[in-house]
């Protein structure tokens, strides 16, 4: 691996799921991390390859099984990349209990609740984080990686881990506040991260 004095970190959302595809979409397992793929979010791993023109130094994931389809291809080019999983999953601010068999639409009710709150500490029970743990955990994984020795980092992971890491880069917050929270959620919506896109980070 050469050495090089900038560090470049590709965030690449996963391709769509079958959750992403349909709003009616229930899923049979318990699990939200075992949501898969859609046949487009298939394509959309393939068509990720032509962002690649050499194999990058280190390869993540999270433990979501929508995030490994979604490399797989990348794994299939390029077999010998070091590859790793770290806690890099999707914000489930809402109980996976209370959700389970649920759809899009039935559980609105229930983001705006919990966005309305704008309660950093709260935790809506079994399966879900609050939000301060959420930032926590996606901090502790940023500065993780700009510290490690590889050049060229490729993580696959999802919306808004994805949203949050870009909010931690360019808003910086020192604590986490209600105040925070709801800006946080304002920048959410107002830069989306689609399916299958690359965010980069550069440090020099």
């Amino acid at each position: 691996m050469k050495k090089n004095n900038k560090k470049k970190i590709w965030f690449i959302r996963h391709g769509e799921s079958l959750a992403n595809a349909d709003e009616n979409f229930r899923s049979n397992d318990f699990s939200a991390g075992a949501v898969a793929l859609s046949g487009k979010g298939i394509k959309q791993a393939e068509q990720l390859l032509e962002h690649f023109t050499s194999a990058p130094d280190l390869l993540i994931t999270s433990s979501f099984i929508r995030t490994k389809q979604t490399a797989a291809p990348l794994i299939k080019k390029f077999p010998g990349v070091p590859q790793e999983e770290w806690p890099l999953h999707e914000f489930l601010y809402l109980s996976e209990k209370r959700c389970f068999g649920t759809t899009f639409a039935e559980r609105n009710p229930w983001k705006k609740e919990y966005w309305g709150k704008s309660d950093p500490l709260h935790n809506d029970g079994e399966g879900s984080e609050s939000f301060m743990d959420f930032i926590g955990r996606v901090s502790k994984s940023l500065e993780k990686a700009k510290n490690r020795k590889e050049n060229f980092i490729v993580i696959f992971s999802h919306g808004y881990t994805i949203a949050a890491i870009k909010y931690l880069m360019e808003k910086r917050p020192k604590k986490i506040t209600s105040e925070v929270m709801r800006d946080f959620k304002k920048h959410f919506k107002e830069n989306p991260v689609p399916n299958a896109t690359k965010v980069e980070l550069v440090i020099k």
